[in-house]
């Protein structure tokens, strides 16, 4: 199964609580905590296209200025 990891940026500070609830109804996210440089989680789906898909949803919210994958592994 893949993992990633990977840091959501929002738009503004003020965004990050609304960010952060819509990630966590995602149900292949779990959000590990958020900071200066932003929202860092981890993504698991069956498949790499399907951490694609996600990735790219979550790049499309009007909310988001950024979403930078840190990590990716696959077995």
């Amino acid at each position: 199964m893949p993992v990633a990891g990977a840091v959501v940026v929002p738009i503004r500070k003020d965004y990050e609580e609304m960010v952060v609830e819509k990630l966590n109804g995602l149900a292949s996210v779990t959000v590990e905590g958020a900071g200066d440089k932003g929202i860092a989680i981890v993504l698991e789906a069956e498949t790499a296209d399907k951490l694609r898909e996600i990735s790219e949803q979550i790049n499309q919210w009007e909310e988001v200025i950024g979403f930078e994958l840190v990590y990716l592994n696959w077995e």
